[in-house]
C-alpha cells in the first residue's frame, strides 16, 4: 500500500497499528486452526507418545487412528506412482498427481485410509528437512515417520538401538509400501531425538511393520 508523505503522521500511525492488529489476528487464527484441527500425523504421534510414554514400544494401529478403516496404505516419496498405480493397489481412484505439485508432496509419506471400499481419510506424513550441509531446518517440533528402509548398519536398525528389544534385524531391504488390516496391524516404535541448527529439539517417532505380511517389498 502506498502512503503519501502529506498524510498525517497521526494516521499512518493508525494505519501501521491496524495492519500488526490483524496480522496478530491471522497468526493467532492460524494457531488455533492447528490446535483445534491438528494433521493425521500429528494425532498419531500424540497417541503414540501418550501410549508408549516416549519408550520403544508396540501398538496397535486402530487403538491410535479415531475413525473406522479395514485397510490401511503408507506409501513413500509419492513422486514414483501414477494415479493408475495407487488405483491397481488400492482400488481407490485418487488424484496423486494434483497433489504432487502441492508443497513438495511428492516427497512425503502417503497414508490412505479405507473403509467398505471407500477412501476415508488420507494424509500427507511431512519428514524433517536438512540442508545441504546436512543441517536440520524446519518449523515442526515433533514428526510421525514411516520406515521404508532397512539399513542394519545405522540407526535405530543396529543391536543395541532403538528397535533392540522389539525387533532383530539381519539384513537390508526396502518396502514399496504397507498394506494393513485391522487384525495384522501391530506395529513397532521407537523414538529418535533430533537437534535443529538453532539447537532447538524435535521429536520423531519412527515406525516399522511387525511382521513382513503388511509390507510389500522391492526385488523381494
Amino acid at each position: 500500500m502506498l502512503i503519501s508523505a502529506h498524510m498525517p503522521r497521526e494516521f499512518i500511525k493508525k494505519v501501521v497499528l491496524f495492519s500488526l492488529y490483524m496480522t496478530g489476528i491471522s497468526i493467532g487464527a492460524f494457531y488455533l486452526y492447528m490446535c483445534l484441527f491438528p494433521s493425521l500425523d500429528d494425532q498419531l504421534f500424540k497417541a503414540v507418545g501418550k501410549k508408549c510414554e516416549y519408550y520403544s514400544c508396540k501398538v496397535h494401529l486402530h487403538e491410535i487412528t479415531p475413525f473406522k478403516w479395514d485397510k490401511a496404505y503408507f506409501f513413500p516419496a509419492t513422486r514414483s506412482y501414477s494415479n493408475q498405480d495407487i488405483k491397481k493397489i488400492t482400488g481407490i481412484s485418487f488424484d496423486l498427481q494434483k497433489y504432487k505439485t502441492v508443497d513438495d508432496q511428492e516427497y512425503k509419506t502417503l497414508a490412505m485410509f479405507i473403509y467398505h471400499g471407500k477412501l476415508v481419510k488420507y494424509n500427507f506424513f511431512e519428514a524433517p528437512f536438512f540442508t545441504e550441509n546436512d543441517h536440520l531446518e524446519d518449523t515442526k517440533s515433533q514428526y510421525f515417520t514411516i520406515l521404508f528402509s532397512i539399513d542394519t548398519s545405522v540407526y535405530p536398525f543396529r543391536n543395541g538401538d532403538g528397535f533392540e528389544e522389539l525387533i532383530e534385524f539381519k539384513k537390508n531391504f526396502e518396502i514399496a509400501y504397507y498394506e494393513i488390516t485391522p487384525i495384522n496391524d501391530l506395529l513397532y516404535i521407537t523414538f529418535l531425538n533430533r537437534k535443529k541448527y538453532s539447537n532447538d529439539t524435535i521429536r520423531e517417532v519412527l515406525v516399522i511393520y511387525s511382521n513382513l505380511n503388511q509390507v510389500h517389498l522391492h526385488n523381494p
